[in-house]
């Protein structure tokens, strides 16, 4: 069973099913409260896990693959919040705040705090009976509010109203190729227009984005099959694939021999 309430931005997901896998362009800055079940989220760099209780910050502009656990419940359930910036930019100029400096981070673990803890409780009423838009920015900008009285320096995740700017590619691709997401949304992160990312890379990778990235895959693969012996079902999702015989279709294509057989 799966449920997802959406009340002008302030969402409830719930999952009854053991594991549920994901990618995300995470395109609002927002927060999320686990309600119970446990969550994985990976951004390319680091694994971040939280569990019941947790509440968690996330930068707009990330991608993010996630697995969300029900056990031992049997339910995954998490309250959030989203932050447009038509919100906070209001926001910030109401209250004369600046970004002071760029984020480095793309999740973060809020330390636990009675006032935020009580204020995702008070949520849990919302999602019975209808709400008006204004009721939900008060209460989007409450939790502003509160984030910034728990943490001033929260600041410089939510006011950054920047695009991305132009990065290093080959640092940027080498984190992010297991991402299964269109090259535009790639490009975009990266600070270049679709044909400007394109340009860019076959002049470091001297070969095209699409051939480039399945070939990073498939070795990727190779190595968590052969070195951390996971199990095919596990390695083709892990590694960007959509389904599984495309992946043993490209991999036996490249190396010659199935993927079980490694």
């Amino acid at each position: 069973m799966t449920l997802h309430d959406d009340l002008y931005g302030i969402q409830k997901s719930c999952y009854s099913q053991n594991t549920k896998t994901g990618e995300y362009f995470v395109k609002e800055n927002g927060i999320s409260y686990i309600v119970s079940g446990e969550l994985e989220a990976f951004d390319g760099k680091t694994v971040h896990r939280y569990k019941k209780g947790d509440i968690v910050l996330y930068k707009k502009n990330t991608l993010i693959r996630f697995v969300k656990y029900a056990q031992p419940t049997n339910v995954f359930e998490a309250i959030s919040v989203v932050f447009d910036d038509t919100l906070l930019q209001e926001y910030a100029q109401r209250y004369h705040i600046c970004c002071a400096q760029l984020p480095e981070q793309s999740l973060y673990k809020v330390k636990s705090d009675i006032l935020l803890n009580a204020y995702f409780t008070s949520l849990k009423s919302y999602f019975s009976r209808e709400i008006t838009p204004a009721l939900a920015q008060l209460k989007k900008e409450e939790a502003i509010h509160l984030l910034l009285l728990h943490n001033e320096t929260y600041k410089n995740v939510l006011f950054h109203f920047a695009t991305p700017g132009k990065i290093d590619l080959e640092a940027f691709m080498n984190n992010n190729f297991r991402f299964n997401v269109p090259l535009s949304q790639l490009a975009f992160l990266t600070g270049r227009s679709l044909a400007t990312f394109k340009r860019d890379f076959e002049k470091v990778f001297k070969t095209s984005p699409n051939k480039w990235i399945q070939q990073k895959r498939l070795e990727e693969a190779y190595y968590l099959l052969e070195n951390k012996k996971m199990k095919t079902k596990d390695v083709y999702l892990e590694v960007g694939f959509e389904t599984l015989s495309h992946f043993s279709y490209a991999f036996k294509k490249h190396f010659g021999i199935a993927p079980s057989n490694v």
